[in-house]
């Protein structure tokens, strides 16, 4: 029975080493590729890709513009709920 009990346990250590091993891996090989087609995307300067990267940021600058007003109000709202709280 104690055999079995090491043979598990030795299993279930060796299996979790091959996954971590396997994970590490698979992490590191999408980087690579990731980067790869992040550098081919750079190069391309097509009419579409420029168009593309062109809207993509008015749409991220109105987003953080979108944002600025939100955190603003939300402040606003609570010094609001804080004066109207302390006067109660």
């Amino acid at each position: 029975m104690e055999q079995v009990v090491k043979d598990g346990l030795n299993f279930i250590l060796g299996a979790v080493s091959a996954i971590k091993t396997e994970t590490e891996s698979a992490i590191s090989k999408f980087n690579t590729e990731f980067q790869s087609l992040a550098a081919k995307g750079a190069q391309d300067q097509s009419e579409t890709s420029v168009n593309l990267r062109k809207y993509l940021q008015e749409g991220l600058t109105q987003l953080e513009a979108l944002a600025g007003k939100v955190n603003s109000t939300v402040e606003e709202t609570k010094q609001k709920v804080a004066s109207v709280t302390s006067k109660a």
